[in-house]
């Protein structure tokens, strides 16, 4: 869980991040494969999911049992997300200010989650109650990389050009 501040980290041109608390102790750990459009994750209990795009604007979280939790586009422009699983059901919502957006359950803010002003590299988030990891980590795959929530399917991998 996240409870009060937490920050998601990456080096430049990196494909490895970690969630840090306030005092700086490692959440989660997670890894973008890029050419297959997942993430994966392993939080500090010893967790590890799979965050996998499934059908059209629906990305999902799956660990060796199956599906545990999934986010699906609802708005056209993507600025506004459901994420459901067993254990908590969330809205991600855009905030009008750029690279702002917020975990909302209902008409309260559940969670904020904050880029820095050139790219998600650095990501804050705040919040007041305590929030899964697994939906932050769901909220920050479709936030920081749209282009993987489009449902791109992971069998297409290019194929190098032959060289003559």
């Amino acid at each position: 869980m996240i409870y009060g501040t937490a920050r998601l980290r990456s080096p430049w041109f990196s494909n490895r991040w970690v969630v840090l608390s306030d005092d700086g102790t490692p959440i989660a750990m997670a890894r973008r494969h890029g050419r297959i459009h997942v993430s994966t994750v392993e939080l500090a209990n010893g967790e590890q999911f799979v965050l996998e795009p499934h059908g059209n604007g629906v990305v999902r979280a799956r660990d060796d049992l199956g599906e545990v939790a999934r986010i699906a586009r609802t708005s056209w422009w993507g600025r506004h997300w459901e994420l459901s699983s067993q254990g908590f059901a969330f809205d991600l919502v855009s905030h009008p200010i750029p690279r702002r957006w917020h975990l909302m359950l209902g008409n309260m803010a559940m969670a904020r989650i904050s880029g820095s002003p050139i790219s998600y590299n650095g990501v804050k988030v705040d919040a007041p109650v305590a929030v899964p990891t697994l939906a932050v980590l769901m909220a920050w795959h479709v936030i920081a990389r749209p282009w993987e929530a489009a449902a791109e399917p992971r069998t297409l991998i290019p194929v190098p050009a032959r060289k003559v």
